[in-house]
């Protein structure tokens, strides 16, 4: 291999954040589109109908396209049996961490310098548009499209599709592209910061065990910690039990006992996250240890660095998701 064979994977990686914007683009559209059509239906119908042609838009023709332009051929051994599945494992606790920490900080700034009231809401948004429904089948249908949906399509797309292709041309290298195309895949800078570092934990577990299967498990431990928070919070019992409580009403033993387990709930996942930040600490401290394997030498980090920063399929891709994420933050 030769830097002109860099300089090909770099526009690849160009390529496959030009489609992620576009994707996105398309997907928004027929949202748009679907909820101006059906204006008239059940809103739960409309937001499962645009949930689902996100998930073919976002899912099927993105990674089709993206398979595509890799020369990307399905390959099995993906999903093959894990080396060291468990210390693979034992990565979620200080990865779950990582990125909250991620969070903390993106969430701080939003409300103290932009004051933006939907970094929360928007820290647990899927790829995919999940609508404003709240009916049980809505709320089934979008934990579905979060725990199983979204860790297979997305491992596979990512840590698949991505970093397999471009593993050949530097660990590290696929390990940042593929984190970073999974960061602007999810199109709002609250998600971004917090997908892009967990994206790099995923990519450096994908390359030390050979297999997406672990990274497919730990992404849906990630997003059942959100489904359910997200779930919970848009039933009719808690909905109900909130407005009881803002009124001064009394709430029904059946609410109190919803928000007790809810609130059990909370604890122990910021019990996990405290615990998984001072584990993250400990490992950035020893980040030497789990650094890649480099087995593309014949250029420098130097020379990479200044191959992707020249290359204008690159730099187009990035700016484009770039312009869409500020799009997606000011309006």
């Amino acid at each position: 291999m030769c830097a002109a064979d860099f300089k090909s994977a770099c526009g690849k990686a160009g390529l496959a954040l030009i489609i992620i914007f576009a994707a996105r683009c398309i997907a928004d559209a027929a949202a748009w589109l679907i909820g101006t059509v059906m204006s008239g239906c059940d809103s739960q119908i409309v937001s499962s109908v645009q949930s689902l042609s996100s998930v073919i838009i976002l899912y099927g023709l993105a990674i089709a396209v993206t398979a595509r332009v890799f020369g990307y051929r399905f390959d099995k051994t993906v999903y093959k049996k894990p080396k060291r599945l468990g210390k693979a494992i034992s990565w979620f606790v200080p990865m779950y961490g990582a990125g909250q920490i991620a969070n903390i900080i993106v969430l701080a700034v939003s409300f103290l310098l932009i004051h933006n009231q939907s970094a929360v809401e928007d820290t647990l948004t899927p790829i995919v548009s999940s609508g404003t429904g709240s009916g049980a089948w809505y709320l089934a249908f979008l934990f579905i499209q979060m725990v199983i949906l979204a860790p297979l399509f997305e491992e596979y797309w990512f840590r698949g599709v991505i970093q397999t292709s471009l593993m050949p041309y530097g660990n590290g290298f696929a390990i940042l592209v593929s984190a970073l195309c999974f960061g602007m895949a999810h199109g709002n800078i609250h998600q971004f910061c917090y997908t892009f570092i967990v994206g790099i934990c995923l990519g450096y577990v994908r390359y030390a065990t050979g297999s997406i299967m672990p990274t497919t498990i730990m992404h849906a431990m990630f997003n059942s910690i959100a489904a359910i928070a997200v779930v919970a919070v848009k039933t009719d019992t808690f909905v109900t039990a909130i407005s009881k409580m803002q009124k001064g009403s009394p709430v029904t033993s059946g609410e109190e006992a919803y928000l007790t387990v809810l609130m059990i709930y909370v604890v122990l996942v910021l019990i996990i996250a405290l615990v998984g930040m001072g584990a993250a600490i400990g490992k950035l401290k020893n980040n030497r240890l789990y650094r890649p394997v480099n087995n593309y030498p014949e250029l420098s980090k130097k020379q990479k660095f200044a191959a992707i920063a020249k290359n204008p399929i690159f730099i187009v891709g990035f700016l484009a998701c770039t312009a869409y994420i500020i799009v997606v933050m000011i309006i």
